[in-house]
């Protein structure tokens, strides 16, 4: 889709330089196009002038700018984006204001009736909504979150005592700027109230914090987030469900050919899973995940390794949003090691989050007792 917009980009502007230089200009229409029920930018909308190829589209906020010959001001102008409505204006219409609000409504048809071609670029186009809409819909920092840690073990069917840990993290910009390396500069965390642990050596593995918040692709704009790994995914509407009064869609997700970009997982062979996105303003409810991956190194999912690995490994995830913050992120993951069958599980539970009375922490507390 993103070729398909820089090709239109590109020819509407050829057109309109050719166009342009026989005619004189009459008018500069300028504005915004946004979402009628959010107020949220509409990025890359199409905009003409019908029946002619004279156009432009507007730009990642929204904004355009058209110039309207002297011989077109009779036509009509259209905005065009997936997933809203067409809209068409009498271009005179909008000579009268200095910078115009275009309200697009979003599509009310399902989109599970439209063709295989059509609501793959529909789905792209809500995914890419949910992406630029994250620093609109989430916290802003600089916060403190409280999380309940607990990390469950099992080797060939015996149970090891469970590590229970309180865990604050700090993050100095929250979701005002989602991407990975502001995520990793930006989030700090300490642990502390252990209990049960029976090991903190780096081999023995810490608590596996930094795989579980990986794994909160709003904060980083990551993986399915990441507009510009679309591509690479297998889209499809799974379902249209209501949630506590509330419109959503569910859109499952998979590559053949899993990427450690997309799926995090240096070995990854098998990725898939589904994300809930609400109607109204794009927010991502849910996030869930299926991972196959030859093996693993003991040190992470996303590094690569030699030796003393996890061989067989199969994971999944399920990470929950909440009053605009991360709310829960659960890890279950089987593999072998040393001939015995492990099964493992982690999460952390957010309790509490604040913005006043702050602890600001410095780095990352990577094992617990430190």
């Amino acid at each position: 889709m993103k070729k398909i917009t820089i090709l239109f980009i590109s020819l509407s502007l050829a057109l309109s330089a050719m166009s342009q230089e026989g005619s004189k200009v009459s008018h500069i229409i300028k504005g915004k196009v946004v979402n009628s029920q959010s107020n949220r930018p509409v990025s890359y909308t199409n905009i003409g002038l019908e029946g002619t190829f004279y156009g432009t589209a507007s730009d990642s906020d929204g904004n355009f700018e058209l110039k309207v010959p002297a011989d077109l001001v009779d036509k009509s102008i259209y905005f065009s984006a997936v997933g809203f409505k067409n809209k068409q204006f009498a271009v005179q219409k909008l000579f009268s204001k200095e910078f115009n609000v275009i309200k697009l409504d979003p599509q009310s048809y399902g989109v599970g009736e439209v063709d295989v071609a059509a609501q793959n670029m529909v789905l792209i186009r809500i995914l890419r909504m949910a992406s630029e809409d994250i620093k609109y819909n989430y916290g802003a920092g600089p916060f403190n979150m409280h999380f309940n840690y607990k990390a469950e073990k099992k080797v060939d069917g015996s149970s090891e005592s469970p590590i229970t840990a309180s865990v604050v993290l700090y993050d100095a910009t929250g979701y005002s700027n989602p991407s990975k390396e502001d995520a990793f500069k930006s989030r700090n965390y300490t642990v502390s109230e252990v209990k049960n642990g029976k090991s903190y050596r780096f081999s023995d593995a810490m608590l596996n914090l930094d795989d579980l918040l990986n794994l909160d692709w709003v904060r980083s704009a990551g993986s399915l987030l990441n507009p510009g790994l679309l591509s690479d995914f297998k889209l499809s509407l799974e379902s249209q469900p209501t949630i506590n009064g509330k419109e959503y869609w569910v859109i499952a997700f998979s590559q053949d050919n899993p990427t450690l970009e997309a799926s995090g997982d240096y070995y990854a062979n098998g990725f898939k899973g589904k994300i809930t996105i609400n109607k109204e303003d794009y927010s991502v409810l849910k996030i869930e995940g299926e991972v196959q991956s030859e093996k693993n190194s003991r040190q992470g999912r996303g590094l690569a390794t030699d030796s003393e690995f996890y061989s067989d490994v199969t994971y999944s995830f399920v990470v929950d949003y909440k009053d605009l913050l991360l709310k829960n992120v659960v890890l279950d993951k089987s593999y072998t090691y040393q001939g015995k069958k492990v099964l493992e599980k982690w999460q952390l539970e957010m309790d509490r989050a604040h913005t006043n009375n702050l602890t600001v922490i410095e780095k990352r507390n990577y094992f617990a007792g430190e």
